[in-house]
């Protein structure tokens, strides 16, 4: 799935238990940072001789290890709720890990394995023989959902997943939201 599609899961599994902005926002980037080891695709653009993202993307930041690193360094940052946001972002974590394994197939038909055990068992993949492919249907379907369940919580608890670039861009949208959103309902 894409970085959005992860962060938006993440993010939905704060909104009802987690009080504040930041903590919401830190379980939320939890959920993303497994695929920091993407990075190296910028490297390997910007050289053309490298190909750190097909040698790192699903093995550093996919791992179990991981998980657990992520997760300490989130409750670390949180300044409330510390042992929740600990479990919230070990638990998004491995949502994106799922997410993965199930639809991430590149467009070429490569099945692309999670190396959860890595680097203790580096052989060690999870893979699923019928993942689809990360611009298939299924995507799109997920996506619009997550996007339908942001409306849902815009209206409900006045919050969006704006809030975590800024609690500006959210009242903006909060306002945008009123004006067009709820006067149509």
């Amino acid at each position: 799935m894409t970085p959005g599609a992860h962060l938006l899961i993440s993010w939905l599994c704060t909104v009802e238990v987690l009080n504040k902005r930041r903590e919401r926002t830190v379980v939320a980037l939890s959920g993303m940072a497994p695929d920091i080891d993407g990075l190296g695709i910028i490297v390997d653009k910007l050289s053309g001789l490298t190909n750190y993202y097909q040698a790192y993307h699903h093995y550093l930041g996919h791992s179990i290890f991981s998980a657990f690193i992520i997760a300490s360094l989130a409750s670390a940052i949180a300044t409330a709720q510390r042992k929740l946001v600990w479990l919230l972002s070990f638990f998004v974590i491995h949502v994106h890990v799922i997410c993965d394994v199930i639809g991430s197939k590149g467009p070429d038909g490569y099945q692309w394995p999670v190396y959860y055990l890595y680097p203790l068992i580096p052989d060690y993949e999870l893979t699923w023989q019928y993942q689809w492919e990360l611009n298939a249907w299924q995507n799109y379907v997920i996506m619009a959902c997550l996007i339908g369940t942001n409306f849902y919580y815009a209206s409900k608890m006045r919050i969006t997943i704006l809030e975590v670039i800024s609690c500006k861009l959210n009242d903006a949208v909060l306002t945008m939201f009123d004006k067009y959103v709820r006067k149509i309902a």
